[in-house]
């Protein structure tokens, strides 16, 4: 490393979008864990039953496309929420035939947890400001896209 300082080495991690997304990525997961917790959830599946509840008869693979995650880690949540009767899937076989549903227990469960979970959001636009925590969203989402192009 004789060609690099620690300085250039922090302005680095201060800089590049990568380092940055994934500190900030971790940051909201233990903060919605810490949130879901109580109902036995955790942010990623908090995400599968949104998925699930927002696109009916979704397969695992365009769930995991649509929130950027790996399919394989994706199927264990699933399996997990099947076991505890959240969700249920039917149609083919694998992760591109199987349609995922809400089951009535799950709307249950997401009843008591989207309360919960504006909180937790209202709570992080009250320490980051409503239009500054909305530019932060919006600029997450267009990075997003801009990357799905390269």
């Amino acid at each position: 490393m004789s060609e690099w300082d620690s300085a250039s080495l922090e302005r680095i991690a201060s800089e590049c979008p990568a380092f940055q997304a994934r500190a900030t990525a971790r940051a909201i997961t233990r903060y919605y864990n810490i949130c879901f917790k109580p109902f036995g959830l955790t942010a990623e599946q908090f995400a599968l039953l949104v998925g699930a509840g927002a696109h009916k008869d979704a397969t695992v693979v365009q769930l995991a496309t649509s929130a950027g995650v790996d399919a394989t880690t994706l199927s264990r949540n699933v399996q997990h929420l099947v076991t505890r009767g959240l969700i249920f899937t039917e149609g083919g076989r694998g992760r591109l035939g199987k349609r995922l549903n809400l089951t009535d227990a799950g709307q249950a469960l997401m009843s008591d947890v989207v309360p919960v979970w504006k909180a937790a959001k209202q709570e992080l636009s009250h320490q980051m400001g409503d239009d500054r925590l909305s530019s932060v969203t919006k600029a997450m989402a267009a990075l997003t896209k801009a990357l799905s192009s390269l």
